[in-house]
């Protein structure tokens, strides 16, 4: 394995990896960190985001890594203790990478700025694509008569 973090040998669909994990943050490595241990070393992390570790970069609060790592800590010093670990065994992944679909027999279609439309055919797939959240539902008034309504549902529920 090279040090590019982009790299991973078997480029080629015919030479699939055994395991994809969609989703590069601290579920998606740990499923990762798991499997390489377990002895599955055919992996690939995709990750749609330019860095892996998941939105616990925006959690600067303490807290997190007392069940895992047994102490306390922010949100990116948590996410960094595993990818230095996925780091440490190797496991390659795929940044930029959106999953466009994935089909039933495990087909896996993605696309990324630098290779840009490709399939893979692993014999296992994991989804850790965490969650977000869901965008205030669309609207047909203008912000200012919204503005007006939102104190006078308020009321209405006293």
């Amino acid at each position: 394995m090279t040090s590019d973090p982009h790299s991973f040998s078997p480029d080629t669909p015919s030479a699939s990896p055994d395991l994809v994990i969609i989703g590069g943050g601290p579920a998606g490595l740990a499923a990762a960190i798991a499997a390489k241990k377990a002895g599955c070393d055919k992996i690939l992390i995709l990750e749609r985001d330019h860095v892996r570790g998941g939105i616990l970069n925006q959690c600067i609060h303490n807290g997190f890594g007392l069940h895992t790592f047994h102490e306390e800590l922010t949100g990116p010093e948590y996410a960094y203790r595993f990818i230095k670990e996925a780091d440490e065994l190797q496991i390659p992944w795929k940044n930029d990478t959106m999953v466009m679909h994935l089909a039933n027999d495990l087909t896996i279609s993605a696309l990324n700025p630098r290779e840009g439309f490709f399939t893979r055919k692993p014999k296992a797939v994991i989804l850790a694509m965490g969650c977000r959240n869901a965008p205030e539902a669309p609207s047909i008034f203008p912000a200012s008569a919204r503005q007006v309504s939102i104190p006078q549902a308020r009321r209405s529920a006293w």
